[in-house]
């Protein structure tokens, strides 16, 4: 028989250890680690197909154009990997254990985005010079891209000084230079190209509805990166000690790299609409379209009784862009080309 003494002993008798150590509330730590990977994955699927459809259809692109979206794919390939470890570490290798030390691997994430945002980032301001012929609007956009570098490369030092989880408070600064200036940058690339593009509309139906969707993915697609941006650091900085802050900031380099290729990819689908829209409209006859650095020249088509004349309104005279019979260029890019920001 048990006593009533033992008995009482017995269960007030604090449980056995785990035999996979102490329990842990690790939803608010690894959770959103998890999320963030999941979407990172999904992403570089869409980035695996966009980039095939690059390769099958973009081969008379310049030479470093090709190097960038390669160099992109390569980073991107790596951070995917890199990624998958981050998550692998803590919920299989060390699986039961006490959230301490962040993943050894963390230290790519901030890395790998700076490495892809700023290329695209710089590509787009180049593609507003080429559409403005201004380099006083792009070099401005250029400091707050060069703010958000530095940033970059502050967390990416400090990554490995902060080393637990405990510590992430000390990235709060870098990663509020980092992220809010990434987001303007981003921002101001999207409504700078916006309004340049808009400016390129001439009242030729054809070549304004081309112009029209442009802009609609230049908005979209700029706004996009600039809102997974902002989300990263206000989580960061409203729900101090967690990691929820990671569901947007692991696939953020992601969406910078498919908004690249998608502008890239689109050109063939643009081209076809111009070629449609131009072809219907000149009833098979060919049609010179010109588009200069600041602005457009649009000769008449000509009919039969008026082959040689021309009604042409110049606004520019740098960077003529050609069109003939459907195809049009813009100082050696085809219109289809001048597309939006990432």
């Amino acid at each position: 028989m048990v006593s009533p003494t033992s008995l009482a002993v017995t269960m007030s008798a604090p449980p056995p250890p785990s035999a996979f150590g102490p329990t842990v509330d690790v939803r608010l730590s690894y959770g959103p680690l998890l999320i963030g990977v999941f979407f990172n994955m999904i992403l570089f699927g869409v980035l695996a197909a966009q980039q095939l459809t690059y390769f099958q259809t973009a081969r008379k692109d310049p030479l470093w154009m090709r190097i960038l979206v390669w160099g992109v794919f390569i980073v991107e390939t790596a951070n995917t990997g890199f990624d998958m470890y981050i998550i692998y570490q803590p919920l299989i290798l060390t699986y039961g254990g006490i959230p301490n030390d962040l993943p050894t691997l963390f230290v790519t994430q901030p890395m790998c985005v700076m490495l892809v945002a700023f290329p695209i980032q710089l590509f787009f301001l180049w593609r507003i010079r080429t559409l403005t012929q201004n380099t006083l609007l792009p070099g401005v956009i250029l400091l707050f891209a060069l703010v958000a570098f530095g940033g970059g490369v502050w967390t990416t030092a400090m990554v490995p000084i902060v080393a637990k989880f405990r510590n992430i408070p000390q990235l709060y600064r870098s990663a509020e230079v980092w992220l809010i200036a990434s987001g303007v940058t981003d921002i101001c690339i999207a409504v700078s190209l916006a309004v340049a593009l808009r400016s390129k509309k001439t009242g030729f139906a054809p070549t304004d509805s081309v112009v029209d969707k442009i802009i609609r993915m230049t908005v979209q697609t700029g706004m996009l990166t600039a809102l997974f941006s902002i989300l990263d650091v206000v989580c960061f900085l409203t729900l101090r000690g967690e990691t929820v802050n990671f569901i947007w900031n692991i696939p953020l380099s992601k969406l910078y790299s498919n908004c690249l290729m998608s502008t890239l990819n689109a050109r063939t689908h643009f081209n076809r609409r111009m070629d449609v829209g131009v072809s219907g409209s000149s009833g098979g006859r060919q049609a010179n379209v010109m588009l200069s650095g600041t602005g457009v020249s649009m000769p008449a088509f000509a009919s039969d009784r008026d082959a040689k004349a021309q009604e042409t309104t110049t606004f520019g005279q740098e960077d003529t862009v050609h069109v003939s019979e459907g195809q049009l260029q813009f100082g050696g890019i085809r219109m289809t080309k001048i597309v939006e920001r990432v």
